[in-house]
């Protein structure tokens, strides 16, 4: 669902909003910043160009159908907007660990459990020895996959 409106049209100057607090406007939770090209990316093709120019922030919050919000609440994308499961929603599917590399928490379970492989850039040649990372713009975070991938890495049974 989105709500349209004109991004960034509060008249306020163009100020750098990353540090502010901004919380969901349907869960209440707080949200993380993302960049505007991130969200470009990942939003359906026939939606990027309501994206605006704004930056976005993103809810965390697992039970939230909101995946983007923009800063001033003028637009919201939910997870269904998207071109990609946020792995960190809980009807996620797949769950990627990877998202440039489309690793997924099955795929890094498998590698730990019978490559016994645990380390995330070892896994990461496993499945693609040419991966290229565009966090940027294939992560819905906009950041590296690092922390979720290696939270996978712990998930995962040891295989002993």
């Amino acid at each position: 669902m989105i709500i349209p409106m004109v991004c960034g049209d509060s008249g306020g100057s163009e100020q750098n909003r990353s540090d502010e607090v901004i919380l969901c406007p349907v869960c209440q939770k707080e949200g993380n910043h993302v960049r505007n090209v991130t969200v470009r990316h990942l939003v359906k093709k026939e939606l990027a160009g309501k994206a605006g120019q704004c930056d976005y922030r993103i809810c965390m919050n697992e039970k939230c159908d909101v995946a983007y919000y923009s800063e001033d609440l003028s637009i919201i994308f939910e997870k269904e907007d998207l071109k990609v499961p946020l792995w960190y929603k809980e009807d996620a599917s797949p769950r990627y660990a990877c998202y440039c590399s489309r690793i997924t928490e099955e795929d890094v379970i498998r590698a730990v459990r019978e490559q016994k492989i645990t380390e995330m850039n070892a896994i990461r040649k496993h499945y693609d020895p040419e991966a290229k990372c565009q966090c940027n713009v294939k992560n819905p975070t906009g950041k590296c996959c690092t922390n979720a991938f290696n939270s996978f890495i712990k998930k995962a049974p040891d295989g002993e």
